[in-house]
């Protein structure tokens, strides 16, 4: 009998080192997942300014991304029309926030606007001018460059009106095969492009 106890207890002890040695050879598979933002073009250290509006109110959106782009997963293109969606490189909030977050924060800066609203707005805010923008493509390999492709809008205050507008297509090398380099690069290209529209915003202030 006491054997047997001696027995069952030894199984029940090799049975519970097995455990913990599958779980601490398991902890040391388990990949970290790492978030991502957009930066702005004032983290990215592209100051400057196209010129001094702050009377200016700027409404900013809708701003629209692809379907392909509402995850939670960094996309990257392969060849041809091929993505992959990386389980460990994420965006830390909704893209399509962050964008336009990043759109208005880049457009106050260039234009020495304070007074900005984000779609949808409250009812009182009555924007001067209201930024809309539809995102085609945001997207890059790692051994290659970022792409943003983009159509977007200046409109009146109730968008009905528009005003100025143009399709913009950049792209921009990455500077190593990380997903940090290729937020980065894809964090220039907006900036590009809100200084594009920044540009159109000035020209209408003439």
């Amino acid at each position: 009998m006491m054997r047997n106890v001696i027995c069952q207890g030894g199984r029940w002890g090799v049975m519970f080192a097995v455990v913990l040695l599958l779980s601490g050879c398991l902890s040391h598979n388990v990949h970290e997942v790492t978030y991502y933002s957009l930066l702005s073009a004032e983290q990215l250290g592209a100051g400057g300014t196209v010129a001094s509006l702050p009377e200016v109110k700027l409404g900013i959106g809708p701003v629209t991304i692809p379907d392909s782009l509402k995850r939670s997963q960094i996309v990257t293109r392969q060849q041809g029309n091929q993505y992959e969606f990386d389980e460990f490189n994420r965006w830390s909030g909704v893209l399509e926030k962050d964008l336009t977050y990043v759109l208005g924060d880049n457009l106050g800066q260039l234009l020495g606007v304070s007074n900005i609203g984000f779609f949808p707005w409250m009812q009182h805010f009555q924007p001067t001018y209201r930024v809309i923008v539809d995102v085609v493509r945001l997207d890059g390999s790692l051994d290659g460059e970022a792409v943003l492709s983009a159509h977007w809008v200046i409109a009146d205050t109730k968008g009905k009106e528009f005003l100025a507008g143009g399709k913009s297509d950049y792209r921009q090398p990455l500077a190593d095969q990380s997903f940090a380099a290729l937020i980065k690069a894809e964090s220039q290209l907006v900036a590009t492009m809100s200084r594009e529209i920044a540009v159109a915003i000035a020209a209408l202030n003439k």
